[in-house]
């Protein structure tokens, strides 16, 4: 037997045997101490009590053995106020007074403070076997038990062993580590007692909390069991080249036996790899840090596939610009604007403008360009001509080449008043001054009979009256570095404006409608405020001096030519830019005889079709008549101004691009299109039925356009041989146009018909088109004219209502055209109102017909026309049924 030891009582077995039948607890409540009378002996299981006790007091704890399930551990601790005495034997109690256990003690010396000079806490653990281990419960009375410092420490180092929150570990390794020893890891070479993590483990059941030792490595007390190794674990790492500083936690979800279940551990925060910076691109694992990171420079380096690449990009600017390369462009200032060069004849280099020198090649050089370079056209001091390419009117002529000034072979004749031959007075005379009046000139006595030929002498060349502009030539699109332009600035600008026709470029239109962005070249005072953009161009510089504070003026280019400013070539010398030069005067073989009035010889000028000058622009300029020497009349109408053949159009100059209100500009819409022309486009769906609308493939917003039926032409009533009637032309439907970028699938489409025709009346209106909310009303129908003697004179139809919910445009359908009819031959209908898919119907001419209708969509139709001596009433033509066009984007 052991020197010292616990054995339990007869009476302790017996009172144990009879709670085990009972099936109730063992309670063990005291515990006391002796000294055993003075001396050590072996006690007995006999006995009921010790052989002298000296304290008794209740038990500390009483629990089981960790690893021997059947041992029992009972504690007490005697205070430092008692004592005096030695300690030899202990017996533990039940609550019924039952010695349950005896203790043979190591002989200890209690000290008491006040007999012995010194006290302390005395410290007594028994352990002792039972089969009934589970049975056994202490009661303890929490007023009386004091536990001692090693048991509170120990006790609380084995729950807060339980908690998830464990003590850092030094490092953390990187891969499968070798249970033993001292060695490297993740750069740190650790020592006998350093805690490790092993997330990495080729068993994945080793991985966990370690403790480093020089033999075999023991797991840390923190997570040594299983009851302490529990899901969610975390634990921070301190050193180490890829893992210090980090977070980890155990990922493993329970139950876990330790040593058998599998553990993975992961890094919850520190470092992933990736160096410090900004990244544009970045991947994200589980937990939201970033484990790489890129700065990529292409589209497709984002993974963007949804999108066109900056090639394409150029190449879709270059093509769809509102001006391509090589379009001639007249300035009013000379100040060619981005993208535009002065058509000079200067040589440009081809590196450096290579989609002008591509558009040219080398059609304008004249040998001496040198390598790599090519020639610009000269338009300095010239007017443009339209090529004839086989129409024959200006036969013969290359494109671009250049011809001189020319005036028509002509002859002029004056009779003399006494009718002799070689003799007599002249009866015609021009006079005029030397100058921009073309000179001067006079009629002579021939010696063929009784005319005489009238020479004129005028100035350096014959050219009509005109206003002298800069004629450029569009010389890039793309944005790539051509020229000295910022390219930066231009992406910006392209991206700003949208437009590729700059502010102040001055632009033919054959219509009279001014469209958007643009204003008539009247002469008109406009507002700074409104049209800045325009006004910066301009400036003052057409200015007369009465337009007011904030105002600036518009040139006026009404009834006159363009003509290219000199620019120090010499062919117009002296010229200021935006300056207006006058025509050369002429004079025509008119009838001098003055008993002829100032009427008659007007009609003649008309029927000649001359340019009559306004006599305050050609003061002196007449054409006198005498008899005897005596100045009988002035005729100012008999004379001309030279002018070449020629097309009247509207001349109106760009006035702003900028998505701002400048004009009468609608704002929202032109947002919406900066907005919604960004994607790509897939298709275009024509629709020329009712139908529900239903989106393509990938479609994520659409552009659409509606066009309203048109109204019909009027009709017309049968008439006698001295009577006319007509009708007008119908008005076209109005027109809308916008992007929708949600809410359009199942969308009714109604299309609004055509006006029809009606017999001797009015034409009926074309009917409104719709879709989505947004209305495109359908045109008016043309009136029509009773029979009458003519003139016939009947105005035109009115504008059709304005369409509403257009997103971008909303526009009213243009109204049919009048009746005219001075003579009974010259009589004609109205033509329809010309939609934004072409005109209307043709006016009637000639014989007796219906109304002409319309093939376009949403045009108006012409008006039926009855010639003298028609039997029949006639009806107007039909209106174009409307139309709806939706393009789909992505």
């Amino acid at each position: 037997m052991a020197d010292y030891y616990t054995l339990l009582t007869n009476a302790g077995i017996a009172y144990e045997t009879a709670c085990k039948a009972a099936g109730t607890p063992i309670k063990l409540t005291q515990i006391s101490v002796g000294d055993g009378g003075g001396a050590v002996y072996n006690p007995a299981a006999t006995a009921t009590a010790l052989k002298r006790e000296v304290w008794r007091g209740p038990l500390n704890a009483l629990f089981q053995d960790e690893k021997n399930p059947s041992w029992l551990l009972a504690e007490v601790t005697i205070p430092p106020d008692v004592g005096g005495w030695y300690v030899r034997e202990a017996g533990l109690w039940t609550d019924t007074g039952i010695l349950y256990a005896i203790v043979k003690y190591p002989e200890s010396f209690k000290p008491v403070l006040a007999t012995s000079g010194s006290g302390k806490e005395f410290y007594i653990r028994s352990i002792f076997e039972t089969s009934n281990a589970s049975l056994v419960t202490l009661l303890i009375d929490d007023t009386v038990v004091k536990a001692t410092r090693a048991w509170v420490m120990s006790y609380l180092a084995e729950e807060l062993g339980k908690l998830d929150g464990k003590q850092s570990v030094r490092v953390a390794a990187t891969g499968n580590v070798v249970l033993n020893g001292a060695q490297q890891i993740d750069g740190v070479a650790v020592i006998a007692g350093d805690r490790v993590l092993l997330p990495s483990q080729t068993l994945a059941k080793d991985n966990g909390l370690w403790i480093v030792a020089n033999g075999d490595w023991v797991r840390a007390t923190d997570a040594n069991t299983s009851a302490k190794v529990t899901p969610g674990l975390t634990v921070m790492v301190e050193e180490g080249t890829a893992n210090g500083d980090s977070l980890w936690h155990l990922t493993t979800n329970g139950p876990i036996t330790l040593g058998t279940t599998a553990l993975t551990f992961k890094m919850l925060a520190g470092r992933t790899g990736i160096a410090a910076g900004t990244y544009k691109s970045l991947t994200v694992d589980e937990y939201g840090r970033a484990t790489a990171g890129a700065n990529p420079e292409t589209l497709a380096g984002f993974g963007i596939k949804d999108s066109y690449t900056k090639a394409e990009v150029e190449a879709l600017i270059a093509k769809a610009s509102a001006l391509p390369v090589g379009s001639i462009v007249a300035f009013p200032v000379d100040a060619p604007p981005p993208g535009f060069l002065e058509l000079d004849n200067s040589v440009k280099s081809s590196a450096t403008y290579p989609d002008l020198s591509a558009y040219l090649g080398g059609k304008f050089n004249k040998g001496d360009e040198g390598v790599g370079n090519f020639r610009l056209p000269e338009a300095r001091g010239e007017f443009l001509r339209g090529w004839d390419h086989g129409r024959g009117v200006d036969a013969g002529r290359e494109m671009g080449s250049s011809q001189g000034d020319d005036i028509k072979a002509h002859s002029h004749s004056a009779l003399f008043a006494n009718g002799a031959v070689g003799s007599g007075t002249v009866l015609g005379i021009v006079n005029s001054s030397a100058g921009d009046r073309g000179g001067s000139g006079a009629a002579y006595a021939g010696s063929g009979g009784g005319q005489s030929y009238i020479s004129s002498s005028g100035g350096s060349e014959t050219r009509p009256r005109n206003i002298a502009v800069m004629w450029c030539i569009k010389a890039w699109n793309a944005s790539v570095n051509q020229g000295s332009i910022d390219v930066a600035a231009l992406v910006k600008e392209v991206s700003r404006l949208g437009s590729a026709v700059p502010v102040g470029a001055v632009m033919a239109f054959p219509t009279g409608i001014v469209p958007p962005g643009f204003l008539e070249l009247d002469g008109s005072v406009q507002s700074t405020a409104t049209y800045p953009d325009l006004a910066t161009y301009l400036g003052t510089k057409f200015n007369k001096g009465d337009e007011g504070a904030g105002n600036f003026r518009l040139p006026d280019s009404r009834g006159e030519f363009l003509r290219g400013w000199d620019h120090e070539r010499g062919a117009d010398a002296g010229r200021v830019i935006g300056s207006t030069q006058k025509g050369t005067v002429t004079t025509f073989d008119s009838n001098p005889n003055p008993n002829l009035t100032v009427e008659v010889i007007q009609a003649s000028v008309a029927a000649a079709q001359a340019d009559v000058f306004i006599a305050t622009d050609y003061p002196g300029v007449a054409r006198t008549y005498t008899t005897s020497g005596v100045v009988t009349s002035s005729i100012l109408a008999d004379g001309g101004v030279v002018r070449p053949r020629n097309l009247a159009v509207m001349w109106c100059i760009k006035a702003w691009n900028a998505p701002i209100n400048q004009g009468n500009i609608d704002i929202a819409a032109l947002a919406d299109e900066v907005r919604n022309a960004s994607g790509r486009y897939l298709r275009t769906r024509i629709f020329k039925a009712n139908e529900i609308y239903q989106s393509g493939p990938g479609t994520k917003k659409i552009k659409y356009r509606l066009q309203g039926g048109g109204g019909a032409g009027g009709g017309a009533v049968s008439t006698a041989n001295t009577q006319l009637s007509a009708g007008c032309g119908g008005s076209a439907g109005a027109y809308a146009e916008g992007w929708l970028t949600q809410g359009f699938d199942g969308q009714q489409i109604t299309l609004g018909k055509g006006g029809a025709g009606v017999i001797a009346n009015i034409g009926l209106n074309g009917g409104t088109t719709s879709f989505a909310g947004i209305a495109a009303p359908g045109g008016y129908g043309g009136g029509f004219s009773l029979n009458v003697v003519p003139p016939l004179q009947l105005g035109r139809s009115p504008n059709s209502e304005l369409a509403t919910g257009g997103s971008m445009i909303n526009a009213n359908g243009q109204g049919g055209g009048g009746v005219t009819g001075p003579t009974l031959s010259l009589c004609t209908s109205g033509e329809g109102g010309l939609s934004n898919f072409g005109p209307g119907g043709n006016p009637s001419g000639g014989a007796s017909r219906d109304g002409e209708g319309s093939v376009n969509a949403g045009a108006g139709g012409g008006g039926a026309l009855a010639k003298p001596s028609c039997p029949n009433n006639l009806k107007g033509g039909n209106g174009g049924d409307g139309i709806v066009i939706i393009e789909e984007w992505t």
